[in-house]
Protein backbone atom coordinates (compact mmCIF):
# COMPACT_ATOMS: atom_id res chain seq x y z
CA UNK A 1 0.00 0.00 0.00
CA UNK A 2 2.49 2.05 0.61
CA UNK A 3 4.71 2.08 -2.44
CA UNK A 4 0.75 2.91 -4.25
CA UNK A 5 0.49 5.76 -2.02
CA UNK A 6 4.05 7.21 -3.20
CA UNK A 7 3.58 6.27 -6.61
CA UNK A 8 0.43 8.29 -6.64
CA UNK A 9 1.85 11.15 -5.14
CA UNK A 10 4.43 11.46 -8.58
CA UNK A 11 1.54 10.88 -10.85
CA UNK A 12 -1.05 13.28 -12.91
CA UNK A 13 -4.30 13.01 -11.19
CA UNK A 14 -6.75 10.99 -12.85
CA UNK A 15 -9.88 12.54 -12.31
CA UNK A 16 -11.30 15.95 -13.28
CA UNK A 17 -10.06 18.71 -12.10
CA UNK A 18 -13.38 20.85 -11.54
CA UNK A 19 -14.01 23.66 -10.35
CA UNK A 20 -10.55 24.55 -11.11
CA UNK A 21 -10.68 23.73 -14.49
CA UNK A 22 -13.62 24.09 -16.69
CA UNK A 23 -15.10 21.50 -18.56
CA UNK A 24 -15.05 20.90 -21.86
CA UNK A 25 -18.07 20.24 -23.70
CA UNK A 26 -18.60 18.16 -26.87
CA UNK A 27 -20.85 19.36 -29.56
CA UNK A 28 -23.55 16.78 -28.80
CA UNK A 29 -23.49 17.31 -25.30
CA UNK A 30 -27.10 16.86 -23.34
CA UNK A 31 -27.41 19.92 -20.73
CA UNK A 32 -30.79 21.21 -20.60
CA UNK A 33 -33.91 22.37 -22.46
CA UNK A 34 -33.85 25.96 -22.84
CA UNK A 35 -37.33 27.93 -24.48
CA UNK A 36 -37.59 31.35 -26.42
CA UNK A 37 -40.67 32.56 -24.88
CA UNK A 38 -41.13 35.00 -27.95
CA UNK A 39 -41.34 32.03 -30.83
CA UNK A 40 -43.21 29.79 -28.99
CA UNK A 41 -46.98 29.14 -30.11
CA UNK A 42 -48.30 26.80 -27.36
CA UNK A 43 -49.01 23.98 -30.10
CA UNK A 44 -48.60 21.43 -27.41
CA UNK A 45 -46.52 19.29 -29.52
CA UNK A 46 -43.39 18.61 -26.84
CA UNK A 47 -45.65 18.05 -24.17
CA UNK A 48 -47.34 14.89 -26.33
CA UNK A 49 -44.04 13.46 -26.88
CA UNK A 50 -42.05 13.69 -23.97
CA UNK A 51 -42.15 10.30 -22.89
CA UNK A 52 -41.84 10.68 -18.74
CA UNK A 53 -44.53 13.75 -18.95
CA UNK A 54 -41.99 16.13 -17.95
CA UNK A 55 -43.10 19.16 -19.89
CA UNK A 56 -46.70 20.43 -19.29
CA UNK A 57 -48.22 23.03 -21.63
CA UNK A 58 -51.09 25.25 -20.22
CA UNK A 59 -52.70 27.03 -23.15
CA UNK A 60 -55.16 28.90 -21.59
CA UNK A 61 -52.59 30.11 -18.56
CA UNK A 62 -50.23 30.63 -21.63
CA UNK A 63 -47.36 29.10 -19.54
CA UNK A 64 -44.94 26.61 -20.76
CA UNK A 65 -43.29 24.07 -17.62
CA UNK A 66 -40.78 21.75 -17.50
CA UNK A 67 -39.49 19.19 -14.43
CA UNK A 68 -35.93 19.04 -14.90
CA UNK A 69 -35.44 15.99 -12.90
CA UNK A 70 -38.12 13.89 -14.57
CA UNK A 71 -36.40 14.94 -18.38
CA UNK A 72 -34.01 12.05 -19.26
CA UNK A 73 -32.72 14.45 -22.19
CA UNK A 74 -34.05 12.44 -24.56
CA UNK A 75 -34.08 15.30 -27.12
CA UNK A 76 -37.79 14.42 -28.55
CA UNK A 77 -39.36 17.92 -27.76
CA UNK A 78 -36.89 19.58 -29.39
CA UNK A 79 -36.97 17.43 -32.03
CA UNK A 80 -40.45 17.57 -32.92
CA UNK A 81 -41.20 21.84 -32.63
CA UNK A 82 -42.54 22.67 -35.22
CA UNK A 83 -41.10 26.79 -34.60
CA UNK A 84 -37.63 25.64 -33.37
CA UNK A 85 -38.36 27.52 -30.04
CA UNK A 86 -36.87 24.65 -28.16
CA UNK A 87 -33.04 24.11 -27.88
CA UNK A 88 -30.66 21.60 -26.10
CA UNK A 89 -27.84 23.55 -23.84
CA UNK A 90 -24.70 21.89 -22.92
CA UNK A 91 -24.77 23.58 -19.70
CA UNK A 92 -25.96 21.29 -16.99
CA UNK A 93 -28.37 23.22 -14.23
CA UNK A 94 -27.11 24.10 -11.19
CA UNK A 95 -27.94 21.80 -8.24
CA UNK A 96 -30.80 22.70 -5.86
CA UNK A 97 -32.04 21.64 -2.86
CA UNK A 98 -35.70 22.20 -3.74
CA UNK A 99 -37.35 19.76 -6.89
CA UNK A 100 -39.35 22.12 -8.85
CA UNK A 101 -40.68 23.16 -12.35
CA UNK A 102 -39.81 25.83 -14.41
CA UNK A 103 -42.53 27.77 -15.47
CA UNK A 104 -42.33 30.26 -18.34
CA UNK A 105 -44.80 32.79 -19.20
CA UNK A 106 -45.41 32.99 -23.25
CA UNK A 107 -46.48 36.61 -24.06
CA UNK A 108 -49.45 36.74 -25.94
CA UNK A 109 -48.90 37.39 -29.71
CA UNK A 110 -49.43 40.92 -30.57
CA UNK A 111 -52.36 41.45 -33.08
CA UNK A 112 -51.78 42.82 -36.78
CA UNK A 113 -53.25 46.25 -37.31
CA UNK A 114 -56.19 45.49 -39.63
CA UNK A 115 -56.10 47.75 -42.84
Amino acid sequence: MFTTVIKSLFKKSTCRQYPFKKPVFFDRTKGHIQIDRERCILCSLCDKRCPTGAINVDRNARTWAINSYKCILCFRCVEVCPVTCLAMQQQYSAPEEIKKSEVVEIPAKAEKAKA
